[in-house]
């Protein structure tokens, strides 16, 4: 599978990460409904101008993040157009505890009753409303974390397994949440994007948020790099213009959050050349 494009295309939308076509335009206000569509298999894109996806099982769904608190009417009436029963949400899960992502768990939570599923870090973030990141933006409402997962762990419902693997940098406990899906009678990979970097300007020495923010991201590049490419990643924000994708990656043409493998190998290459870069400008070296 090939991604047409590179590292230079690709690392000017991971700075700005906005959004664009089915999944919201630049300047999209959050609270702006967008359609809802099938991604692959029993993957549904729900979100709006940050990303929220739907899996489906025979048993109930797993939630993947609930966005800014503006989206949470939109991902309910984006479910019920689906032709789901909200209230048949048994999981949720996150990508990394920043307000553009998680804000609106504790609204789902209570229409829902899920289970909240974080890991580490994010898991405190959760429950006290406090961004502990490396950022330390805006909080939200706490929510209760049902579950504490660790980076390895899988969480599993109605024949579907997703599994935790831990992203630290971007938030402490980000997470890059894998599983497969079968479509046409194949078997694809396909992971969930939890973050790789800190966000531009951060405090990266002596960060009293995230202590160890430059070793947790240092280690979840390399990790990130010693990984085999998943057929299809998922992106918590679409890309600005959208990627043009491997033809033979069964995936809606209207999801902008897509990668295919040769796009997420890019993906990583940017984001490690972007926090070496950071780095030495925190270390007050000239730039190369």
């Amino acid at each position: 599978m090939r991604l047409i494009g590179g590292v230079a295309l690709l690392s000017a939308a991971m700075v700005s990460m906005l959004p664009h076509a089915a999944a919201g335009r630049g300047g999209q206000a959050a609270s702006e409904a967008v359609e809802p569509f099938r991604v692959i298999g029993n993957i549904y894109y729900v979100g709006a101008q940050y990303g929220s996806y739907l899996i489906t099982t025979p048993e109930g769904h797993i939630l993947h993040d609930t966005g800014s608190s503006e989206m949470h009417p939109i991902i309910v009436s984006n479910v019920e157009k689906l032709g789901f029963n909200v209230r048949d949400i048994r999981i949720m899960v996150s990508s990394h505890a920043h307000w553009d992502h998680i804000q609106g768990h504790a609204a789902m939570k209570r229409v829902t009753g899920a289970r909240v599923v974080a890991l580490g870090g994010d898991a405190v973030a959760l429950e006290s409303g406090q961004d502990n990141s490396a950022l330390g933006s805006r909080g939200w409402e706490p929510v209760t974390v049902d579950r504490v997962v660790g980076d390895g762990d899988t969480v599993t419902l109605g024949g579907v397994t997703l599994r935790a693997l831990w992203t630290g940098g971007h938030t402490q406990g980000a997470t890059m949440w894998m599983t497969t899906v079968q479509q046409g009678g194949r078997t694809y990979s396909v992971a969930f994007r939890g973050g790789e970097i800190p966000n531009a300007g951060v405090q990266l020495f002596n960060n009293p948020r995230h202590p160890t923010v430059v070793a947790d991201t240092q280690r979840t590049l390399q990790r990130l790099k010693e990984l085999e490419p998943p057929d299809l990643f998922l992106h918590n924000h679409p890309q600005d213009p959208p990627r043009r994708l491997a033809p033979d990656l069964p995936v809606d043409p209207r999801c902008a959050t897509c990668l295919d493998a040769e796009g997420w190998k890019a993906l990583v290459a940017s984001a490690e050349a972007r926090f070496q870069a950071m780095l030495r400008e925190a270390k007050g070296q000239p730039a190369r």
